[in-house]
């Protein structure tokens, strides 16, 4: 899997650019597959449905419905559907608001009034990856779907209100924390091939060898590479990938807790059941009735 330089409008006399995409999974208009890939324009994604892993920079987590993320000019991403949304005959579907920022305008719209200096700070620290939480998320997710319907002054009016929550908001956290790292190095090619190995065989035991050889490194060269890039161990790692995966599922099927454990790649239900505890603070069948309590 290779990192792809695009540009994604491009917007040359406009502002910015706001999309509403449904999908059967997440992809990019630019390629007919999800793909490593960078731009630079910056982009402000909010996901209204859909699950699955993002990878930003030098970080992979878990995505869901509520997910906003603020992803910097020429910033390496990639958002990657569960692997149930590409099973034959599947009827989920992804829906994402993605809004695209020309940099250049940015750049002349803000830089030389004063009083806009913490949004010029919120865009240079876009370089990290913004993940947006809260109520700040909320109310940028409502003025986002209005925005696609405004023009003129009330279209750059409401950019600004959106750039000022972000940037004056406690509800958000930077995603890539080294920031020593090169950014065009952040993944190199074969940790995404890790990491697509990982998700293509999520349901199967996946050993340390298998992973090592996959990256065409020894074991302790393996351990040490990835602790360095993804900032925790390979096991570690692991469980929490099979972890995530499990709560999707519990959330968005009722299959059995026995289904659940086989599907996520663990031995024994029991073994599930401790690992999900110690993630999660509850059993799975706790979990699934208090996620169902919230969404009454």
């Amino acid at each position: 899997m290779r990192l792809l330089n695009m540009e994604s409008a491009p917007l040359i006399d406009e502002l910015m650019k706001i999309e509403l995409r449904s999908q059967t999974f997440l992809w990019s208009p630019f390629h007919s597959e999800p793909s490593f890939h960078l731009h630079s324009e910056l982009e402000l994604v909010f996901v209204i449905e859909g699950f699955g892993k993002r990878i930003i920079g030098n970080r992979v987590e878990p995505f869901e419905a509520g997910d906003m993320v603020f992803i910097g000019s020429k910033v390496p991403h990639l958002w990657l559907s569960d692997p149930v949304f590409y099973e034959k005959g599947s009827k989920l579907e992804s829906k994402v608001i993605v809004t695209y920022f020309n940099p250049k305008a940015l750049i002349q719209l803000f830089e030389s009034i004063k009083e806009f200096k913490s949004i010029r700070n919120m865009i240079r620290e876009a370089s990290k990856g913004i993940r947006i939480y809260g109520e700040t998320r909320n109310i940028i997710a409502s003025q986002l779907i209005e925005l696609a319907t405004l023009e003129g002054f009330q279209k750059v009016e409401s950019i600004l209100h959106i750039m000022n929550l972000i940037s004056t908001s406690q509800e958000k956290s930077f995603i890539v924390v080294d920031e020593n790292d090169s950014s065009n190095d952040l993944y190199p090619d074969r940790l995404l091939n890790v990491i697509k190995f990982i998700k293509d065989n999520l349901h199967q035991q996946i050993s340390l060898q298998q992973v090592a050889d996959i990256a065409c490194m020894t074991e302790p060269s393996f351990c040490r590479f990835f602790k360095k890039k993804v900032k925790k161990n390979f096991s570690q790692f692991l469980s929490e990938i099979r972890v995530a995966h499990a709560r999707e599922l519990l959330i968005q099927t009722d299959k059995s807790v026995n289904d659940i454990a086989y599907l996520c790649g663990f031995k024994t239900s029991s073994h599930f059941c401790h690992v999900f505890k110690e993630h999660s603070g509850q059993s799975p069948v706790q979990y699934k009735l208090s996620m169902n309590d919230r969404a009454k």
